[in-house]
């Protein structure tokens, strides 16, 4: 039998077929230098699509090999057309094992006018003196009936195989740890028995009693359509709680019947292979399982603990859904990926397909050559190329900055305009928030301080009056200066800026004076509210506050400017920015620091 698993290429993907009387499965596959990927699966339901006649299915299964690319096929060959069987032979020379097996499939197929088309494996046996091999068989004329009734005689078809050996396959893969297990398939039609010994198979069978079976005995019992029983069947548990119906579960009752006499079957003709069903897991798959409750039902009344398919813990990408674990097989055994392979592909489409991977190889080596020339003939000019592609790129690009630069100075411009008709109000409302936040800093200086504010002006009211006339209202010593401010310089320009004026009488001895005068000037340094708290020198200082409270030669006039804001200066346009960095804009007064200040005093009284 020809074994194509050494001549697959390292990258091949393959569809696998799975058709039912009710739908038909797809599964696209990958391998990948040895790794199998699941790229997709997808199930045509043919009731609900309303694909009654042949030709209606061949059309839209037509238009879906078409929609994925025409990949390589992998068959699904129903269990009840097959056979599959371990055969016991004695040891012989490998030239002779397959005559034998000839003659077995000969007593096991019987008298038949289609011709047989067998395939086999050898299994481990622990029996001494003979060799066991794991023989499947079909005839062909049910090979060729199924695949020209899907229409796909024309296709490129590279594996045929049962559902047992696609279980197999498939069970090995996501639980390669599991040595004995039962798996039990439900389709519509049959259902599937595959015993699963030492890592192999070693039995197969099934019986004509799945999903359908179930929805007909419903329809005739509760008098209604086929297509009602399964709708209500599918929606409620009608084996267990209060929708139980007595009648049904005594149909699920024959069906579990059924596979205990095909397990006991089995046991009696293996008792030393397998000493009782409790060591073995028991499998369930199928979309006869979706059933509400039906898995719940069987553990109860079958005495063995029915689990659902299980999950790949080797590798997510080859994780499906529920009913496609058969479609999963077919791909697996396809791509090389299943120690016990068995196919039944007939001889014209294995030779089909063998000249199809010998094409495919020549086709390989001489595109590989090919652009080997090319790539030698492109590496002169590659460089150039992209060169001049990238100039273009980069004018391309500059065209498009400079016309979103160009929209967003024009947008700009708008918003600059519209912002300066509001910003003198904006001005104005923030400098009558420092001005209130002023007055309450001011009167919490107070505190514990005997001491008083004899005047309180904006500056630029201030210094609109004329200038005080020489030798009145002296600082009290050179020295307090240097203490409060030291560094400071008068300036002669500009006098008037956002901020107050503050004129102040300390009526304590010199030292007291300085100190405490020393204390207010640092404390109101530290608000981010004033950008600079200084003594006024003697020569801008005004004569405003009435001489009756004023302390002649304990009197004090405190300069504050406010920070800059972003109400500040008028905003410039994009165009007439200068270069350089931009001024910094006003970081220590944010909406927290101007929270927390007021909170501290709110309490202050006027």
């Amino acid at each position: 039998m020809l074994k194509l698993g050494k001549m697959r290429p390292p990258v091949r993907r393959v569809l696998a077929l799975d058709t039912g009387s009710r739908t038909i499965k797809f599964l696209l596959a990958e391998s990948e230098f040895g790794r199998v990927r699941v790229l997709k699966q997808d199930l045509l339901d043919l009731q609900q699509e309303g694909l009654v006649s042949a030709d209606e299915i061949k059309t839209h299964l037509q238009a879906s090999l078409n929609e994925l690319g025409s990949p390589p096929l992998a068959i699904v060959l129903p269990q009840h057309l097959s056979t599959s069987q371990v055969v016991d032979l004695p040891l012989a020379p490998e030239s002779e094992v397959e005559k034998l097996i000839h003659d077995e499939t000969v007593k096991l197929s019987g008298v038949s006018e289609s011709r047989i088309i067998y395939d086999f494996v050898r299994t481990d046996s622990q029996a001494k003196n003979r060799h066991q091999f794991w023989v499947t068989l079909a005839q062909e004329r049910d090979i060729r009936e199924r695949i020209l009734r899907l229409g796909i005689e024309q296709e490129d078809i590279c594996e045929v195989t049962t559902t047992a050996n696609a279980l197999i396959s498939a069970y090995h893969m996501v639980a390669p740890k599991s040595s004995r297990a039962v798996l039990v398939h439900m389709g519509a039609q049959t259902t599937v028995l595959v015993i699963f010994l030492d890592g192999q198979g070693a039995y197969a069978t099934s019986f004509q009693m799945g999903g359908d079976f179930l929805t007909r005995s419903l329809a005739r019992q509760q008098n209604l359509s086929e297509q009602k029983a399964e709708s209500l069947k599918r929606q409620s548990d009608l084996l267990n709680g209060s929708d139980k119906i007595p009648e049904f579960a005594a149909v699920v009752d024959g069906w579990l019947a059924e596979l205990r006499g095909q397990l006991n079957e089995w046991l009696d003709h293996n008792r030393q292979s397998a000493a009782s069903l409790e060591s073995f897991d028991f499998i369930a798959s199928g979309g006869g399982f979706a059933q509400p409750g039906l898995l719940d039902y069987l553990r109860t009344r079958a005495g063995f603990d029915l689990k659902q398919w299980p999950k790949s813990k080797a590798s997510e990408s080859i994780s499906v859904s529920p009913g496609f674990e058969v479609a999963l097989g077919a791909a697996l055994q396809a791509l090389g990926h299943s120690t016990q392979p068995v196919s039944l592909l007939p001889d014209d489409y294995r030779a089909s397909w063998q000249k199809r991977l010998n094409t495919q190889k020549l086709e390989f080596v001489s595109l590989v050559f090919v652009l080997f020339c090319i790539l030698a003939l492109a590496l002169g000019t590659w460089h150039k190329l992209s060169i001049i592609n990238r100039q273009q790129v980069l004018s391309h690009e500059v065209g498009e900055g400079q016309k979103a630069v160009d929209a967003n100075d024009a947008l700009s411009a708008d918003l600059v305009t519209e912002y300066e008709g509001w910003r003198p109000l904006f001005a104005a409302q923030q400098n009558t928030t420092d001005m209130l936040r002023t007055f309450a800093l001011l009167q919490s200086s107070r505190s514990n301080r005997s001491m008083w504010y004899v005047l309180l002006a904006d500056q630029q009211s201030y210094f609109s009056l004329s200038p005080n006339p020489p030798g009145t209202n002296k600082p009290l010593h050179t020295n307090v200066v240097g203490i409060v401010s030291s560094g400071s310089t008068a300036t002669n320009i500009s006098l008037a800026r956002p901020g107050l004026i503050a004129e102040l009488s300390i009526p304590e001895e010199a030292e007291t004076a300085r100190r405490q005068l020393s204390e207010i000037v640092n404390g109101l340094k530290q608000q981010p509210l004033f950008s600079k708290v200084d003594l006024l020198s003697e020569d801008l200082r005004r004569n405003v506050a009435d001489p009756k409270v004023v302390i002649s030669d304990r009197d004090f006039v405190l300069a504050m400017d406010f920070a800059a804001t972003d109400y500040s200066q008028p905003v410039r346009s994009r165009k007439s920015m200068p270069v350089g960095p931009r001024p910094p804009r006003r970081s220590a007064r944010q909406t927290s620091a101007i929270s927390e200040e007021n909170d501290k005093t709110s309490g202050a009284a006027p």
